[in-house]
């Protein structure tokens, strides 16, 4: 996988993310925070096996945290 794939790959996972999370907004509180944290930690463990595919090409890509679009912090 080259740099470019990479980032595409990257930027499909945040946006799935958003999306998923966009689609919660009508839930009570408790249920959405509940299934907020199940979909981000699926996110983790899709960006953790991508961070795992590229490793040895992009070993400083492993230090940051990638985060939702709308959340640019």
């Amino acid at each position: 996988m080259d740099g470019y794939q990479y980032l595409i790959q990257r930027n499909k996972l945040m946006i799935q993310l958003e999306d998923d999370l966009a689609k919660l907004k009508d839930l009570p509180d408790p249920e959405r925070e509940k299934e907020t944290k199940r979909l981000q930690t699926r996110f983790d463990f899709a960006l953790a096996d991508l961070y795992a595919t590229v490793a040895e090409e992009f070993p400083g890509e492993r230090k940051k945290k990638a985060r939702p679009i709308s959340d640019p912090r």
